[in-house]
């Protein structure tokens, strides 16, 4: 999806951070084991939700539900930020680097000082 949307993201920040962020928050809720799949036990250690013998059933499709609505909710506020952020500096051209730049590389041009691997 990166590449189809052509967005640059030579460090593999989505990767790592966004779709491993999302499966995380997602797998918390799928692998809730403890007193049964009908369930759910949270931060509650080994005891449902509501408490033994009180256990509320099928709180853990609320739970996966809930983890995956978060994901949403997470993936639409930092799109948010983001597009308050970057889009001005695109729209004043602040986000590219000239073309000179460009064509020698910016580790080159910009993060490598002329002695810096020199032994």
């Amino acid at each position: 999806a990166v590449l189809r949307l052509c967005i640059d993201d030579p460090l593999d920040a989505f990767a790592v951070h966004g779709a491993c962020g999302a499966w995380g928050v997602i797998a918390a809720a799928l692998f809730d084991f403890g007193t049964g799949i009908n369930f759910f036990n949270g931060f509650s250690g080994w005891d449902c939700v509501g408490g033994a013998p009180n256990c509320t059933a099928y709180a853990w499709s609320q739970a996966l539900t809930a983890n995956v609505l978060e994901v949403f909710c997470i993936a639409g506020w930092s799109a948010g930020w983001s597009l308050f952020l970057f889009l001005p500096l695109r729209v004043a051209g602040l986000l590219r680097a000239p073309d000179e730049i460009q064509d020698t590389g910016m580790d080159h041009a910009k993060h490598s000082p002329t002695g810096a691997y020199s032994m």
